[in-house]
């Protein structure tokens, strides 16, 4: 049984963005990303665990995803933020193991930039217009991400 929920995610792509048509002529824009998480545990080690999602972009969304994919600016190792509904689909794999996966329908995305990254920016959502370009005006969280508190 499967369940629906909205979700923010920061981490980082696992693979290069892959663009598909279905039958009817959609275009959808797939990627992996992986969120890490450190704690101590009650020994004073320093604890990680990373979760993987499997990340699915749509329409306007898709398209701005593939443009920022074939100009490098979204690749394999790059900070993402991404918003969206979050789905956790159990499935059977090749060897009859019960797994989980957690796929997201995304309504946003942003890139989020590191010293030396070649750019920033965001696309998607409504209040955004859906620009996509790394050099887009509208970004509303503003051209610097590392001022933002989080």
């Amino acid at each position: 049984m499967a369940s629906v929920s909205q979700v923010i995610l920061i981490g980082n792509l696992g693979r290069d963005p892959e663009t598909r048509f279905t039958p009817n002529g959609a275009m959808n824009v797939q990627f992996t990303m992986a969120t890490n998480r450190r704690r101590t545990d009650a020994n004073g080690q320093v604890q990680e665990n990373t979760t993987w999602f499997r990340v699915t972009a749509w329409g306007r969304l898709a398209d701005s995803v593939n443009k920022l994919a074939e100009q490098n600016y979204l690749n394999k190792g790059k900070s993402v933020f991404v918003s969206g509904n979050l789905e956790a689909r159990e499935y059977t794999d090749r060897n009859g193991v019960t797994r989980t996966s957690l796929d997201v329908n995304a309504q946003e995305i942003q890139l989020l930039g590191a010293r030396g990254d070649e750019a920033e920016g965001g696309f998607g959502g409504e209040s955004r217009g859906g620009g996509g370009r790394p050099d887009d005006d509208n970004d509303q969280f503003g051209s610097d991400m590392d001022d933002v508190p989080f």
